[in-house]
């Protein structure tokens, strides 16, 4: 049943319009031509057949009355002059047995009702017939209306075969748009679907039977080429960027080496340090950005291997400095030996977003850090931040290609890294207090 009702495409489609609109113009017709060959088989019961018996009757009477009683036994009028004595006086042709008994009155084949169980008509008779008494007899009137029922018949015949003539059109019509229409353009979708993002040299064929079909082909082939010069123009520029930006970062960075070395004021050691972390913190999301701009390459995923258990505790220490004044502290949790294939400034990056998300929503309290089973955990025991609130955000970074304005590149980055490395990450309020966030890294884990 689905297969028949997705033959006429689904609602909505040009397909079931074009079905629909055909479908009801057959039913208009059909309905036409049914009221038509019911209108026509009404002729044979219309009450012109009383008027016109009525007014040959008369006629014939009159003649009767002169003594005239020859009457035409043969043909389409025929009638009968039958004396009180039931003696036929018409040439002596005898009346038809299933009229000669009746009683005075209208009879006619398309009204069975007129007559009584007892009187028997032969199949192969239709007609009308007035039996009308006179002062010497009765007149018997018949007009023959076979001809004239056949004919209608043939009529509602002919209108049957149209309408069966139509169903067929409308249905090979249907299957004709099916063919050329719908199945061309979900091969031209399947093929579009099929088309691998990597290869961007991959084009649609466009050797379709239908003009159109080729015309949306070679549009898309166009617009796929316009993209690819596209990318290529966006690679150029992040390589020529790679370069210009990492020149003027290793200048402040050995400038704030020679700076450490120098003797200066106590007092100034705290910009400096924070020059310096900025300065890392520059570079690891530039490293980022640049890695996931980047087409992953089968040597790309498999060259680089991260040694979480050393790395985490690092991060821990580099992040100290942002607790300030607060009345809070980074613990180190469980952590279990672990190896992944991802580069180690993507997992800097992603984890010390974490962090510093975690920091800069506590007060006070615990921010504690955990690995067990492929699963990095950060949570914290302070006021924390809304669960609800960071996964919409989450979840918005999905749907933009750049950064929401004022929101940082922080969850973007780190939905961009899962989407890339096919991580999981879920945000949820902790048991007692605070948020707990779980990065999902177990589809790079390496066993060793």
């Amino acid at each position: 049943m689905n297969k028949f009702v997705s033959f006429f495409g689904t609602p909505g489609s040009l397909l079931w319009r074009i079905s629909i609109a055909l479908i009801g113009f057959g039913v208009v017709v059909t309905v036409a031509l049914a009221i038509q060959a019911f209108s026509s088989q009404r002729l044979v019961e219309h009450e012109i057949w009383l008027d016109m018996l009525m007014a040959i009757s008369s006629e014939h009477a009159a003649h009767i009355q002169k003594g005239e009683s020859l009457f035409p036994t043969t043909g389409v009028i025929r009638s009968w002059y039958v004396t009180k004595d039931f003696k036929n006086n018409t040439n002596g042709t005898p009346v038809p047995n299933f009229l000669s008994d009746l009683p005075a009155g209208y009879y006619s084949s398309e009204r069975m009702f007129l007559y009584s169980d007892e009187t028997e008509i032969p199949a192969e008779e239709s007609f009308h017939a007035l039996i009308y008494n006179i002062p010497s007899g009765k007149l018997i009137t018949v007009i023959d209306i076979s001809e004239f029922e056949s004919e209608q018949n043939r009529s509602s015949v002919i209108s049957a075969m149209l309408g069966i003539f139509l169903v067929t059109l409308i249905v090979i019509a249907i299957f004709w748009l099916h063919l050329n229409l719908v199945r061309p353009v979900k091969d031209l979708a399947n093929r579009m679907q099929a088309l691998d993002p990597e290869d961007r040299s991959s084009r649609l064929p466009t050797n379709y039977a239908r003009e159109e079909i080729q015309i949306i082909a070679h549009a898309s082939n166009e617009h796929l080429d316009r993209v690819n010069q596209f990318v290529e123009r966006e690679k150029s520029l992040l390589d020529q960027a790679s370069h210009e930006f990492r020149t003027p970062i290793s200048v402040i960075a050995g400038a704030v080496d020679i700076l450490k070395k120098l003797s200066l004021p106590e007092s100034s050691k705290p910009a400096i340090s924070r020059i310096e972390n900025a300065v890392s913190d520059l570079l690891e999301t530039m490293q980022a950005l640049l890695f996931l701009a980047r087409e992953e390459t089968a040597e790309m995923a498999s060259s680089d291997v991260t040694i979480l258990h050393e790395i985490l505790p690092r991060l821990l220490e580099d992040h100290e400095h942002l607790l300030g004044s607060k009345l809070a502290e980074l613990k180190l949790g469980h952590i279990e030996p672990t190896h992944i294939e991802a580069p180690e400034a993507i997992v800097r990056i992603a984890v010390s977003n974490l962090i510093r998300n975690a920091i800069e929503n506590t007060d006070m309290g615990a921010i504690e850090l955990s690995l067990t089973e492929g699963i990095i955990t950060v949570s914290d025991s302070g006021k924390g931040f809304a669960p609800e609130e960071a996964a919409r955000r989450y979840r918005e970074s999905f749907k933009h290609s750049t950064p929401i304005r004022g929101q940082g590149l922080g969850l973007f980055l780190i939905g961009r890294i899962c989407e890339r490395f096919k991580w999981k990450l879920t945000i949820q309020p902790s048991k007692s207090e605070g948020t707990t966030v779980n990065l999902d890294i177990s589809s790079r884990l390496i066993h060793i």
